[in-house]
């Protein structure tokens, strides 16, 4: 049963993001684990309220909030809806949910874009007045 050496590191891991701010990922399709475990884990992790979904064609997500504060369970999914990789956050905020910075600097290029096109309408409406 692999089910307590997972539960012990999801402990320590979460001492660690505690105390020195570190997050960890489990990979448990990478390990070899029985229904049995996943029963196992599932109910010592419980759930929590958070639901996180990732409505990709290409890769669709989510991550569900356990009822253990600061550990997510992750699926990351294929085209055809099978999943591809479940893991174990140990996080605040799973990373690959929260915005990426190379989106926040096209976000910021497309707002700067907006706002510029309006102040640009705005002066051509206000020669025309």
């Amino acid at each position: 049963m692999n089910a307590i050496p997972i539960l012990k590191e999801i402990l320590q891991a979460l001492k660690d993001l505690y105390e020195k701010g570190e997050e960890h990922v489990i990979y448990i399709n990478k390990l070899p684990i029985t229904p049995e475990d996943r029963e196992l884990l599932l109910d010592v992790l419980g759930e929590g309220q958070v639901k996180i979904t990732y409505s990709s064609k290409t890769q669709p997500a989510e991550w569900k909030e356990t009822g253990i504060f600061g550990v997510w369970i992750g699926i990351i999914k294929n085209r055809d809806d099978k999943p591809v990789l479940e893991t174990i956050e140990i996080t605040y905020f799973p990373k690959l949910a929260s915005a990426q910075k190379e989106d926040v600097q096209e976000s910021i290029k497309y707002l700067e874009e907006k706002i510029s096109e309006i102040e640009t309408k705005l002066k051509e409406e206000e020669k025309n007045v």
